[in-house]
């Protein structure tokens, strides 16, 4: 879903871009605290996304689908579960239903990790959201996530 601008185009423009520097603003201050957390859990920065990802959902996910997300290949994906594994930050357990195959779940250790970071985002959000602006704040993410998985929704915009 587009947003419709009103009032003059140059102070729009001007206020998307204001926007934009501040939704930059807020991605280095993001990286900088996954850094840190990484850092205080003795991880690098894809150890804790590839966690913060088995934690997101209820289901236990399976390599392929953490190799979609990170985009990693097979390998590399073998040799962060084994890191994660030995860590005991998450098992790998057999699918009951396919025996080939095998899901990943967090340990207490991992959801420890996983805890932490959603903590760190409590404390942001808190400190930053007034309570009367929470649902607004939710609306607005799902769309800017809808917006970023389909890019293409409004190629008038793509650059080339």
């Amino acid at each position: 879903m587009t947003a419709v601008p009103t009032g003059n185009l140059g102070d729009d423009d001007r206020l998307l871009d204001d926007a934009v520097a501040a939704f930059y603003a807020a991605q280095v201050e993001h990286s900088h605290l996954i850094q840190h957390l990484a850092v205080m859990n003795d991880l690098n920065p894809v150890d804790l996304r590839a966690l913060q990802f088995l934690g997101a959902a209820d289901e236990d996910r399976t390599p392929k689908e953490l190799g979609g997300y990170l985009e990693m290949g097979t390998g590399a994906v073998t040799a962060l579960l084994d890191r994660l594994t030995r860590r005991g930050f998450l098992d790998r357990v057999r699918n009951p239903d396919d025996r080939r195959s095998v899901r990943i779940e967090l340990t207490a250790d991992g959801f420890a990790v996983v805890g932490a970071l959603r903590s760190a985002y409590r404390r942001a959000l808190q400190r930053s959201l007034p309570r009367e602006s929470v649902e607004v704040f939710i609306t607005f993410t799902e769309r800017m996530a809808d917006a970023f998985r389909d890019p293409s929704a409004d190629e008038a915009d793509e650059v080339h």
